[in-house]
């Protein structure tokens, strides 16, 4: 049975704190998700939290998994359809329909057939000018290594960018850039969020937590071995669009991202959920939901926080960068 969401305490004092905000057009929330697959289902009940207590979103940026999660919420603009469409999916219907061999290409899934699956089963053709709410999508260039936000075209096709782990799933070609997995650049996209710069910023960090994970202090070592130094410099040195040289240059990202810290804006907040699941429980989404909205209700009943995010601000829809 889902896990009931919490009630009163922390709720009743954020909707008592909208109810007492000044009038006008609201500043509101611009948030930024993360990845972290099931854990990311996180992100759906601190979505509920800031439906419940009246906070308008004025944009919702995502990465990997929560790229997913904020398209899915960009589209409808209720939480509750999230919830409904992505816990009556069926996770082996998803690699049913969606694996095709992607080894020509560098990776063990090309994407491309997964997206298509997508597209027709969930985001029917949307670009992101069809949404609800304005989107942002954080992807990695891989020829740059900068951090690409994608904000027109197809949300499926941008979706399988911010979603592509080098070695699992195969690159994208967007607009003459080589795209792969955001998160490794900002786990959290706050950089996604400047299009909404009178709103208040918060972030949702709902993957792994690197601070206590051995694979990631396993990964850290390995980045300052020789061998993993050595491994390093190769990849940067990899020239062209080859198969190998993207592989190659994807690995490299992927490691060095375990020895970055997360970056936070001085002026934003950050929020950390631990659902307590691995990222593949789905079938335990319900505790990652209501966790979510646990820490989303915690901020809201900060005193000030609830004031400022409901205070007047310019009546305009925010530009994406």
């Amino acid at each position: 049975m889902p896990e009931e969401p919490p009630t009163g305490g922390t709720g009743a004092a954020a909707r008592r704190g909208a109810e007492g905000a000044e009038p006008g057009v609201s500043r509101g929330v611009a948030l930024a998700l993360s990845g972290g697959a099931a854990r990311g289902m996180a992100h759906i009940g601190v979505l509920k939290a800031l439906e419940e207590a009246g906070v308008p979103l004025k944009l919702v940026a995502g990465t990997s998994y929560g790229a997913i999660i904020a398209a899915l919420y960009a589209l409808s603009g209720s939480a509750l359809e999230v919830e409904r469409v992505t816990r009556s999916q069926d996770v082996a219907e998803i690699w049913r329909q969606g694996f095709d061999f992607g080894l020509h290409r560098g990776a063990m899934i090309n994407g491309r057939r997964l997206m298509e699956w997508l597209d027709r089963k969930f985001f029917l053709g949307a670009t992101f000018a069809d949404t609800e709410v304005p989107l942002a999508l954080a992807c990695t260039d891989l020829e740059t290594r900068t951090l690409a936000t994608l904000t027109s075209g197809s949300i499926a096709q941008a979706v399988r960018a911010s979603c592509a782990l080098p070695g699992i799933f195969a690159p994208v070609e967007w607009e003459g850039r080589t795209l792969i997995d955001g998160g490794f650049l900002a786990p959290v996209p706050f950089p996604a969020l400047q299009g909404a710069p009178e709103a208040v910023h918060v972030g949702v960090q709902a993957g792994v937590d690197v601070r206590r994970s051995r694979l990631v202090r396993s990964i850290r070592r390995f980045n300052v071995s020789g061998a993993g130094r050595a491994f390093r410099r190769r990849a940067e040195r990899a020239e062209g669009t080859g198969v190998i040289s993207q592989a190659l240059r994807g690995f490299s990202i992927s490691l060095s991202s375990y020895s970055r810290g997360l970056r936070v804006p001085s002026d934003a907040r950050l929020i950390r959920v631990d659902p307590a699941i691995a990222w593949w429980d789905f079938h335990r989404s319900p505790g990652a939901i209501a966790a979510g909205q646990r820490a989303m209700l915690q901020l809201l009943a900060e005193p000030g926080f609830l004031q400022r995010v409901m205070s007047p601000g310019p009546e305009r829809r925010p530009s994406v960068p």
